[in-house]
């Protein structure tokens, strides 16, 4: 997974706090967003690169999130 950017100057940047239900939301939209995606010329192919890069975002918060909370559900 590649980096994040640095911001320029002018643009924002931004810290949210979800719960990890959330996650889990956003992960299944972001699936079913790439499995339906129109395709390019209708949308634009870095639209459909960045929808990869945010699910194996999502996908490894969820993993982490798995691997710190497996002791404490017992």
């Amino acid at each position: 997974m590649e980096p994040l950017p640095e911001p320029s100057p002018e643009e924002y940047d931004f810290t949210m706090y979800v719960r990890i239900e959330e996650i889990r939301m956003l992960y299944n939209h972001i699936c079913y967003a790439i499995e339906t995606w129109p395709g390019s010329p209708r949308r634009p192919a870095e639209e459909q690169e960045y929808l990869k890069t945010l699910k194996n975002r999502l996908f490894a918060m969820l993993a982490d999130y798995a691997f710190t909370e497996l002791d404490t559900d017992k």
